[in-house]
């Protein structure tokens, strides 16, 4: 391969990821990795790991539970929450004891 072609080539691969990154999230949830569509095309980070993500996680990823639920797969925010709410409980058991 000669210069020119390792470039072009390099400049299809970074559009490529520029056009991931802008327009889906890639979420790692308990079931295993989703691509959701964004709801408005903003470059950010795109992978996010919602396995372990606290109320105050999803307070702060509004535009991410947002996609979640408007892409149909709101099964994944409440395997994430149903995380939180085991925590809750035994943190109530152990109050309890």
């Amino acid at each position: 391969m000669n210069r020119l072609t390792t470039f072009l080539l390099g400049m299809v691969a970074g559009a490529g990821l520029l056009y991931t990154s802008e327009n889906y999230y890639i979420v790692r949830g308990n079931e295993g990795v989703h691509v959701v569509p964004k709801i408005a095309g903003k470059i950010e980070f795109p992978y996010r790991d919602i396995r372990n993500f606290t109320v105050d996680d999803w307070r702060n990823n509004v535009s991410l539970g947002a996609a979640i639920v408007k892409a149909d797969k709101s099964e994944l925010m409440v395997d994430s929450l149903s995380n939180v709410r085991a925590n809750f409980d035994s943190l109530l058991n152990s109050l309890g004891e």
